[in-house]
C-alpha cells in the first residue's frame, strides 16, 4: 500500500515540482529537458509503409536533443531488414568530437499492426516506440517517438536524409507534418553534418552506392524477403561487421519491455502468495546506449540512438 502511494501520488506531485525548477536546477535533479507536461499525440502514420524500401544509409538532419544520446554530430544510421525486424547501425561523433557506434533492434510494435509503428530495443534502457510519419524513401524521412507517464511525456522527433544535407522546403515538409499532428517543430536543431565529419572524405563514392542501392529497392522488382543493405558503401560510415555481430548475439538476450518499480511492487503486492510457491582507431569507442540516471528512469525512459 505505502508503494502504490508513492507511485500514485509523491511520484507525481514531486515530478511536478522539479519539471518547475530552472534548467539548472533540473540538472542537479537528473530531470531532462525533453521532460514536459501533458501526453503523446496520436501520430498519423505513413500508409502503406514497406520496411525493405526503408533500408540503408540516412543522415540525421534535425533532431530533439537528448542527453542520453552519445551520437550528437554527423550522425548515420544504417538499416537493414532481416525480413522480421530491423537492425540499425548508428555512427557518429560526441559533443566533443570522439567518433562513436551505437547499436539497435527495431521490430514491429505489438500495440499496432501497423508497420510504420515499431519498437526499438537497445541493450541498457527500456523499448521506445518509432513511428515513421511521412517519408519518400528515396530522399527523406520524419520520424517520431514519445513515452508517457504521470502526466508528463518525452517527446522525439527526428528529420532524415538520404544525403548530408536536405532542402529547405523538404525540411519544412516534416515540420508542417509534425505541426499538424500537434508536435512543435521548434524544438528541433540542426545536426552538423558534411566537410567536418570523419566520412567526408570518400562522400562521392558512398553517396553513389547508396544511390545505386537505391534505385535496387525502388525499381518495379521490390523484394518482399530479406534485403540487406549495402555491403561495399564506405566502412566508416557503413559496415559495422563487429557491431553487427553484438547486434545478433543481443537478440537473443533481449526482453521485451521493463518493469519500474512501481508496476514491480503492485505485481507482488497482488500475486504475492502465488510469487512465494567505428574502427580501430584510439580515440573511438563503441558504446552501449547510456542507461538512465535514477529519478527520470522511474518516470520517462528513453533513448534513441
Amino acid at each position: 500500500m505505502l508503494v502504490r502511494v508513492m507511485c500514485n501520488v509523491v511520484v507525481p506531485a514531486v515530478l511536478v515540482v522539479l519539471t518547475l525548477l530552472t534548467p539548472p536546477a533540473r540538472a542537479m535533479f537528473g530531470i531532462p529537458d525533453f521532460l514536459e507536461f501533458g501526453g503523446c499525440v496520436n501520430a498519423t502514420l505513413k500508409p502503406n509503409f514497406d520496411p525493405v524500401k526503408y533500408t540503408g544509409l540516412w543522415f540525421d538532419i534535425e533532431s530533439v536533443p537528448n542527453d542520453y544520446q552519445h551520437t550528437k554530430n554527423c550522425v548515420t544510421q544504417n538499416y537493414t531488414w532481416t525480413g522480421k525486424e530491423m537492425i540499425v547501425a548508428t555512427r557518429g561523433l560526441t559533443a566533443v568530437g570522439k567518433k562513436v557506434r551505437q547499436g539497435a533492434i527495431m521490430r514491429q510494435s505489438t500495440s499496432s499492426p501497423d508497420p510504420a509503428f515499431m519498437t526499438v530495443f537497445a541493450e541498457g534502457v527500456p523499448e521506445v516506440p518509432y513511428q515513421i510519419v511521412a517519408s519518400d524513401y528515396r530522399t527523406y524521412s520524419c520520424v517520431y517517438s514519445c513515452l508517457e507517464r504521470f502526466g508528463f511525456r518525452a517527446e522525439f522527433a527526428w528529420v532524415f536524409s538520404r544525403k548530408p544535407t536536405l532542402p529547405d522546403n523538404t525540411i519544412k515538409h516534416c515540420h508542417e507534418v509534425f505541426t499538424a499532428m500537434g508536435v512543435d517543430p521548434t524544438k528541433m536543431v540542426n545536426i552538423t553534418q558534411g566537410e567536418e565529419c570523419p566520412y567526408y572524405e570518400k562522400i562521392e563514392e558512398t553517396l553513389a552506392e547508396n544511390e545505386q542501392y537505391l534505385l535496387k529497392i525502388l525499381g518495379p522488382y521490390v523484394p518482399t524477403t530479406t534485403t540487406p543493405a549495402p555491403t561495399h558503401l564506405d566502412q566508416s560510415i557503413v559496415e559495422m561487421s563487429e557491431e553487427e555481430k553484438t547486434l545478433q548475439d543481443l537478440k537473443g538476450k533481449m526482453e521485451s519491455g521493463f518493469s519500474t518499480l512501481c508496476t514491480d511492487s503492485q505485481q507482488k503486492e497482488t500475486n504475492g502468495a502465488s510469487s512465494e510457491d567505428q574502427e580501430d582507431d584510439p580515440n573511438s569507442s563503441t558504446h552501449p546506449v547510456t542507461s538512465f540516471p535514477l529519478l527520470p528512469f522511474l518516470l520517462l525512459p528513453f533513448l534513441i540512438y
